[in-house]
């Protein structure tokens, strides 16, 4: 007998039809669809972004995209705890090494983020743009990871300045963030390289000098 296609199963015209590898399409398919959200809601924002404008850009059609995710709030939420997964991991390995002076090692966390925000600059900027519209359950445990990241900078900054007011790195390190994410918000024409070794130093600088 010949097997029933579930109409959600359905792949848009042009793409590759689910077959014996289909499992093994999971992961990479779900890539796609978060990198095709992650565009889509830059440019057109959350609100103006469908979930058969997301399907449509991945190659899937809407209703198959049901079979990753429960609905679009949960594509942009998925998107936003892949990139603060990428922070986290990026933090640990610039930090691990207790060889480092509190300097040294503060360099190396700006570097790292930086690194990490220009790799992922749609999900900086979906973040910043668009996390306003993800439900308590979504936007919650994300603004929990974002404050463990800062704390650890926070925690940095003071090991540097043993004896500034806590409030005032706390104040530094959301300055150093921003200033960072921003790079992600606008197209920029500096070669790679140039723009991570410019944010580095101008950042790290900010962290590393006491104001008076």
């Amino acid at each position: 007998m010949a097997k029933r296609v579930n109409q959600a199963e359905s792949v848009a015209p042009g793409s590759n039809r689910p077959g014996p590898s289909g499992a093994r399409r999971g992961p990479a398919r779900r890539r796609e669809i978060l990198d095709a959200a992650l565009r889509l809601f830059r440019e057109r924002g959350f609100h103006g972004t469908s979930i058969d404008d997301i399907g449509a850009t991945a190659g899937v059609t809407g209703p198959a995209l049901y079979r990753h995710f429960s609905g679009k709030g949960e594509v942009l939420a998925e998107a936003i705890r892949e990139g603060s997964r990428r922070i986290a991991a990026a933090t640990r390995s610039a930090v691990t090494d207790e060889a480092l002076d509190p300097r040294e090692a503060l360099e190396r966390l700006v570097r790292s983020y930086v690194d990490v925000a220009l790799d992922n600059a749609d999900t900086y900027a979906a973040y910043v743009l668009e996390a306003r519209h993800l439900a308590d359950e979504f936007r919650r445990p994300l603004r929990r990871s974002e404050l463990r990241h800062r704390e650890e900078w926070r925690r940095l900054v003071l090991a540097v300045h043993p004896d500034m007011d806590p409030e005032q790195a706390r104040t530094l390190v959301t300055m150093a963030v921003f200033a960072v994410t921003s790079l992600c918000m606008e197209p920029n024409r500096l070669d790679r390289e140039v723009l991570v070794e410019l944010a580095t130093s101008r950042v790290t600088a900010m962290l590393l000098t006491r104001a008076s």
